[in-house]
């Protein structure tokens, strides 16, 4: 890969990403169902690779997500009715995915050191900014695009448009990371971002040329132009 211009700004996917599920909450609700998760966490990383193979784009919510929770059950080895009562129960007060992922406070820190912009686009429910909030990430952050607030989501592009005002930049001036290539690069590139991906778990089937496996390499590889 060729040395790219140093952007001026950095857009992050939310869930999958910066942040990931309250382990300690979910695991709590399914102790109340008398239920204890096979290595709950490795479970999450392997079925969210699925969003680029089993769950395209153009399936609703409402198709996919008990799939989904479906296939994350089986990883964890729990009863699929169990894990939906409790994922309702702990996602209920707050949305479950209010935990930094590893390296998120200290990618932030150092773009922002550096003088970068930084924003979100997250395909979610109207709640990820308070989830940010709780994850101790939104004070790094200049701007949060919800899809449940602005009606539109990602691969559509036109959901950046919304980030790109925010943050008083061009299209070519700022990079995108996401965990997905059907649903986070194809959007980004679509709106003219520098689309990258990040593989916290190994799991991830599709290439992708602008590929990371921690927030560490990819503010590297902000910070370099590289």
């Amino acid at each position: 890969m060729g040395v790219e211009p140093r952007p001026a700004g950095v857009l992050f996917d939310a869930g999958g990403t910066l942040v990931r599920i309250n382990g300690d909450r979910l695991t709590a609700a399914l102790a109340a169902e008398g239920v204890t998760a096979r290595d709950l966490d490795a479970a999450l990383w392997r079925t969210l690779a699925l969003l680029d193979s089993e769950f395209a784009p153009g399936t609703s919510y409402e198709r996919w997500f008990p799939r989904w929770l479906d296939r994350l059950a089986e990883a964890a080895a729990v009863p699929t009715a169990t894990l939906a009562r409790a994922w309702r129960a702990a996602d209920a007060p707050a949305l479950l995915w209010d935990q930094p992922t590893p390296g998120a406070h200290a990618c932030l820190a150092r773009l922002r050191a550096a003088g970068l912009r930084t924003g979100v686009v997250s395909n979610s429910d109207g709640r990820i900014a308070g989830a940010l909030r709780r994850a101790g990430l939104s004070g790094a952050i200049d701007c949060v695009v919800d899809s449940g607030v602005v009606g539109v989501e990602k691969p559509d592009p036109a959901i950046f448009a919304y980030a790109l005002d925010a943050l008083d930049l061009e299209p070519a001036q700022v990079w995108y990371l996401g965990d997905t290539v059907r649903y986070d690069a194809a959007g980004a590139e679509a709106a003219g971002l520098s689309a990258w991906i990040i593989d916290h778990g190994g799991h991830h089937t599709l290439p992708y040329p602008r590929r990371v496996t921690s927030l560490e390499s990819f503010a590297d590889a902000v910070l370099t132009g590289s």
